[in-house]
């Protein structure tokens, strides 16, 4: 090791408060990591020291005066980067890849996700040329569907670039493979090596009744020391259920029900006056020191259990499998409930990968636990024991390109397009580079020999024959309106929807030509993109909603039809939550982030029916803001009003309606004009009197805010 490379270990040993170097960075060391400019892909078990092999790199690169980007996964992750990183900040800039393009340029360390730097790569190519380190986290995920497809495009951009690479993963299989493709030195450190040893077994239920097992495994999780443990289940219902079912084990409450209940209504705004079933399940669970998390929840809600988590105050936290890519969270126990999971792809149950039953057991194991992690897998059948043994055993698959998959490829062909990269050689430029090639190059069997020119020209045809891309000639491609909308959205969104229901939703257009504005444009949205969609509560129904859809020909009505239905008929009504969650039986916790979402797409229609000269009526710029809202025409113009949400509309509207319409007001109209009504008969002193006192959610500041519109309204 050269002197230098020497000061660079004594200083990050010095901030970091290290007394020596772990072994994974001292082979990494050995191996040239800072004596070379060579990539690596560095395989270690947690807590064995992975991440420091990179900060050692990242520290050489800021002292030769260079840039460093650090790549993750998922915005979650970012900020727990920018803590661990921390120590660098008096010397150096740190920033989230979420700031300005202009603060990059400035910036000594950039600590983003995937997607965003290679969007920004693509798009604002100047803003990242000047890195010379790239470290990617959570290398793993290259086995994973999207999250591989954004991996695998990264990594061929900083290729491109000639950025150094460091990929950091706790599992891989074929890191020679991946190696290789990199021009990598490979570093791998045995098991043995992790911090906290954790050790791997079987909770067999396989002699007992289905019903039974349950409460079997609950028994055994209560009976052993295995607090802080996490559950992880196949389905959102599941995690509730469990949650809900080992609450009535416990008998203990620790927290106070109304104490947390208040904590709720501080999170979700305290103008709601019900909070729906799901939620109520949620803080009885708490109260047991237990928890459920999935995406049926509101977001602000996932972020509080998760902080709960992580500060101790649950001991048994029920999850879906979404978790083990999410932030960190330490535990000293790990359970795999269900061994397999529905595959939407091929509409069946599949096993849970090797590499993703070792993700979630990685999550076990921490030294503030004890001295050992433990990870548990729950056969229910005998099969399940043979399965359960494979995990154990710890072979992982071996991992593919995703790219392979052609939504992913054509859409990778249409970003190339759109940021300017529109010959054929540009594009077979970028694809000679990917791990689909290099495994493609290598396979020698086959019927039919690879040719990537000729399986990019098969997609692009596709592409140019479904209008999205059209031929110039020499001059390469380019994207056709219905190609520029869509990849206006894809880009500005991160959404991951195929290109196949933007085509469907272009045709409807055509087949109707016309701008719907009715239940019609929200039923289509519903079926062709997922994060339109809210979650039908499984095994509930509604007769009222089974009878509408009858009447118009659907017959097997699910999370489409329930969905449509509760965001026309109930959310845009201004129901309250609860009240639809009662009523039209769909986890109506996620309506602000789905409304948000199928405004966005009411935007992309838009766009797709102004590209084609349709005139867009007002109603629908009405519908469009009652969605984003969730409120009726009439609570429109006191909605837009800072700080005034649905629920406090809802309250002046029913104030309205129920008092100030009758004697001796008798006031009528909407609820603006009632308003109107009122300043002018009662004067500004009353107004406020009213709206404070006997509105609820409204209070002082929003009591001021109301009358300055009304004000300006009537001057207007």
């Amino acid at each position: 090791m050269s002197v230098r490379s020497e000061q660079v270990v004594k200083e990050l040993l010095q901030l970091k408060g290290w007394q020596d170097l772990y072994p994974t960075q001292q082979r990494a060391i050995e191996e040239g990591l800072l004596d070379s400019k060579r990539n690596f892909v560095v395989v270690a078990p947690t807590a064995s020291g992975k991440t420091g092999v990179a900060e050692l790199a990242m520290l050489q690169t800021l002292k030769e005066g260079m840039r460093v980007v650090y790549l993750v996964p998922m915005m979650s992750l970012i900020s727990d980067k920018i803590r661990e990183f921390h120590y660098l900040e008096g010397n150096y800039k740190l920033i989230e890849g979420k700031s300005a393009l202009r603060d990059w340029d400035e910036a000594d360390v950039v600590i983003t996700t995937f997607e965003l730097f290679y969007r920004t790569a693509l798009t604002a190519r100047r803003h990242v040329e000047g890195f010379s380190l790239a470290v990617i986290d959570e290398f793993h995920v290259l086995y994973d569907k999207l999250r591989g497809f954004n991996l695998e495009k990264v990594i061929t951009i900083l290729r491109e670039f000639g950025i150094r690479i460091i990929c950091l993963s706790a599992t891989f299989e074929d890191k020679n493979e991946v190696g290789e493709w990199l021009n990598a030195k490979v570093v791998e450190v045995p098991r043995e090596f992790r911090a906290v040893p954790l050790k791997h077994d079987i909770i067999d239920l396989s002699d007992k009744p289905p019903s039974k097992q349950n409460l079997a495994l609950n028994n055994f999780l209560l009976e052993e020391s295995l607090r802080p443990c996490i559950i992880f289940c196949s389905t959102r219902e599941s995690t509730k259920n469990r949650a809900l079912g080992i609450c009535e084990q416990i008998k203990e409450t620790y927290m106070d029900e109304n104490k947390l209940m208040e904590e709720f209504e501080g999170i979700l705004g305290r103008e709601r006056q019900h909070f729906t079933d799901l939620e109520k399940d949620l803080c009885k669970c708490l109260c047991k020191r237990v928890a459920f998390h999935h995406s049926g929840l509101d977001p602000r809600l996932k972020t509080f259990i998760e902080e709960k988590f992580i500060k101790g105050n649950i001991d048994f936290l029920f999850a879906t499998t979404g978790l083990a890519y999410g932030i960190n969270f330490p535990a000293k126990t790990v359970v795999l409930c269900d061994l397999s999971l529905y595959d939407p792809n091929i509409r069946s149950q599949v096993y849970i990968p090797v590499y993703m039953y070792l993700q979630m057991a990685g999550r076990a194991g921490r030294p503030q636990f004890g001295n050992e992690g433990y990870a548990y897998i729950v056969a229910k059948r005998k099969d399940e024991l043979l399965k359960a043994a494979q995990y154990i055993e710890g072979k992982i698959e071996r991992a593919f390109s995703h790219i392979a998959h052609d939504d992913y490829f054509r859409k990778a062909i249409l970003e190339l397009v759109y940021s300017g990269r529109a010959t054929d050689s540009q594009i077979l430029n970028f694809f000679e580079k990917t791990f689909y090639n290099f495994q493609s190059q290598r396979v020698k069997k086959g019927f039919v020999q690879f040719n990537l020119f000729e399986t990019i020209g098969n997609h692009v045809k596709y592409l140019c024959d479904a209008g999205f891309l059209t031929y110039l000639g020499a001059a390469g491609y380019k994207l056709t309106d219905l190609g520029q909308v869509t990849l206006d959205f894809l880009f500005g969104t991160f959404a991951s929807y195929e290109l196949g229901p933007f085509l469907q939703l272009n045709r409807i257009l055509d087949d109707k030509t016309k701008v719907l504005y009715n239940f019609d444009i929200i039923y289509a949205l519903s079926r062709l993109f997922e994060g339109a969609r809210l979650t039908k509560i499984p095994r509930k129904a509604s007769n009222k909603i089974k009878e509408f859809f009858e009447n118009i020909g659907v017959t097997d009505s699910s999370h489409a039809e329930y969905s449509s239905y509760a965001i026309f008929f109930g959310w845009i009504e201004n129901m309250e939550l609860d009240r639809i969650e009662r009523e039209y039986k769909v986890y109506s916790s996620q309506l602000p982030q789905v409304a948000s979402e199928l405004y966005r797409l009411l935007q992309v229609y838009e766009a797709l029916a102004k590209r084609k000269n349709f005139i867009v009526p007002s109603e629908f710029n009405i519908l469009k803001e009652r969605i984003r809202f969730g409120v009726r025409t009439d609570e429109l113009p006191l909605v837009k009003l800072k700080g005034i949400g649905r629920d406090t509309v809802r309250n002046i509207r029913r104030y309205c309606r129920t008092v100030l319409a009758r004697p001796p007001f008798n006031y009528r109209g909407s609820p603006l004009d009632i308003l109107k009504a009122l300043y002018k008969d009662q004067g500004e002193d009353r107004f406020l009197e009213i709206h404070v006192k006997y509105i609820h959610g409204v209070g002082e500041k929003r009591a001021q805010r109301i009358l300055k519109f009304i004000k300006s309204s009537l001057e207007t």
